[in-house]
């Protein structure tokens, strides 16, 4: 085999392979930056809406209690 040969066989998919290699590190980096700012972002809003969604898990959790007590006064009255 001669040099030609070799580098014509062989360079492609060894640059491609670089290359690629490259790319995903690049696509990598730039989406954890990406989830890094979204997860700032959705901190950032939690925390300001910290006693509203307080409020709104509270009052959830009576309406399913209150909901929890009447399914079982329904099943009371079915048994009987």
């Amino acid at each position: 085999m001669d040099v030609a040969t070799l580098l014509g066989s062989y360079a492609f998919p060894v640059v491609a392979c670089i290359f690629m290699a490259i790319w995903v590190k690049h696509v990598t980096d730039v989406s954890r930056e990406d989830m890094n700012k979204l997860n700032e972002m959705h901190n950032k809003e939690m925390l300001a809406f910290k006693d509203e969604i307080t409020k709104a898990l509270e009052n959830n959790t009576i309406a399913l209690n209150s909901l929890c007590k009447e399914i079982e006064r329904g099943n009371r009255n079915e048994i009987k």
